[in-house]
C-alpha cells in the first residue's frame, strides 16, 4: 500500500516541479513528503524481513 502512496506523491511531485520549478516551495514540500514515504517503506520492510529471518539478532 505504501508502494502505491509513493508512486502518487512522486508523481505529484514531478508535476509541481515542471509547473512551478525544482526549487518552489511547493516542489520542496511534496519532495519532504515523498522523503517520508520512502522512510516509512524502509523501516516496514525492514521490520517484515528481521521478523521472518531463522537466525536471531
Amino acid at each position: 500500500m505504501v508502494n502505491v502512496l509513493i508512486e502518487e506523491k512522486r508523481q505529484q511531485m514531478i508535476e509541481l516541479a515542471l509547473t512551478h520549478g525544482f526549487t518552489a516551495k511547493e516542489t520542496i514540500q511534496c519532495s519532504q513528503e515523498l522523503d517520508e514515504l520512502i522512510n516509512r517503506y524502509l523501516r516496514e520492510t525492514a521490520l517484515i524481513d528481521h521478523s521472518s529471518s531463522p537466525f536471531p539478532q
